[in-house]
């Protein structure tokens, strides 16, 4: 009974990176840095932190597939309690379809206003160029839209505009190998 409750180390360790330090300790160092006028902590240093956080989260899943975890990712997901508190917390507020609709299209848009609308003001009309204008920004961005469609895709299959488009996988970058080798449209 025991093995089973057994959080994988791996697991752990990238949860704690992703809450604690992402979520954490660079945005704190980051506001420090900036109130303060200190070199501690850049955006650079945080965007590279969140980028390599979700593409090991890729890349593990892959691992935990292919070795000795059968059931993968989600099923060690399923072991953390916080993590179940946040899905009944959100499955409670995204209780209609039009709902749902709506989160997604504000991400996509908050997509688009921060990767192409503010930069360009920033630099056009104030002339100061933005350091987080970066593809690396811009991935970690996509991935955040293709990590909610795919869970309101899983969650709410029902949806019509996720039957319009499903996607067969959260991580963008396994989107990316099918659209170019596998010649699949999804």
């Amino acid at each position: 009974m025991q093995e089973s409750n057994q959080k994988h180390s791996g697991v752990v360790f990238l949860l704690f990176h992703a809450f604690i330090f992402n979520l954490i300790i660079l945005p704190a160092g980051l506001f420090y840095s900036i109130l303060f006028k200190v070199d501690y902590v850049s955006i650079d240093e945080w965007v590279n932190s969140v980028g390599l956080n979700l593409i090991t989260w890729q890349v593990f899943e892959y691992a935990l597939k292919e070795n000795y975890f059968p059931s993968g990712l989600k099923h060690e997901l399923k072991k953390f309690s916080f993590l179940i508190s946040i899905d009944q917390w959100l499955q409670k507020k995204l209780i209609t379809p039009e709902l749902r609709y709506a989160l997604f299209r504000s991400l996509f848009w908050l997509f688009i206003l921060i990767i192409f609308v503010i930069p360009s003001i920033s630099t056009f009309i104030f002339n100061f160029r933005m350091p987080y204008t970066s593809l690396r920004f811009t991935f970690i961005l996509l991935q955040l839209l293709c990590l909610v469609y795919y869970y309101i895709q899983k969650k709410y299959p029902d949806d019509a505009f996720v039957q319009k488009e499903p996607i067969p996988s959260p991580w963008l970058l396994e989107l990316i190998y099918l659209m170019i080798f596998k010649k699949k449209k999804f």
